[in-house]
């Protein structure tokens, strides 16, 4: 039930491209998300292997070993390598995030993090705004089945939810 209603809350609460005035985030949204592409995968997994594609991303990180995921990555970003050390791609739940510390280390400027079923439950999206709130946080993107969170240290703090 929470998350039809939150999704109804979403949907009313949402924009796309045309209530966007970031060029960073209305490019990405219409370069990239909109763009349409003939890839199979769940609405989540597409949006992380678009975003992949879009900033040509080379170094990633899964907080969880998840071998699918890897393959369906690997399958459509063949030029990623997935590693531990500074990765510019970094791939969680929103418990994984926080309780990795991850946004207590030094992120590089363009890091993305991606963050699967944000609006999962209460608890959850509860969680989401504390990552929206962290100060290394600069832009987030809501788009329901999943959050983007980027480093962008050139851009004001802005969130932004979008239909997709």
């Amino acid at each position: 039930m929470y998350q039809i209603l939150s999704f109804l809350k979403f949907y009313v609460t949402a924009t796309n491209q045309h209530g966007v005035h970031s060029p960073f985030v209305y490019d990405y949204v219409t370069k990239c998300l909109y763009k349409k592409e003939r890839i199979r995968l769940p609405v989540s997994i597409k949006v992380l292997v678009k975003s992949i594609l879009y900033f040509n991303y080379q170094t990633a990180r899964l907080l969880t070993a998840n071998k699918n995921l890897e393959k369906d990555i690997f399958d459509h970003c063949p030029n990623v390598n997935f590693t531990q050390e500074n990765p510019i791609v970094i791939v969680g739940s929103v418990n994984e995030i926080l309780h990795s510390k991850i946004l207590d280390q030094k992120l590089e400027n363009k890091t993305m993090l991606f963050i699967d079923k944000i609006h999962k439950n209460q608890n959850t999206f509860e969680q989401w705004k504390h990552i929206q709130a962290h100060n290394q946080v600069t832009v987030t993107i809501d788009l329901f089945y999943c959050g983007l969170v980027f480093v962008r240290k050139e851009q004001v703090k802005e969130h932004f939810k979008i239909r997709i």
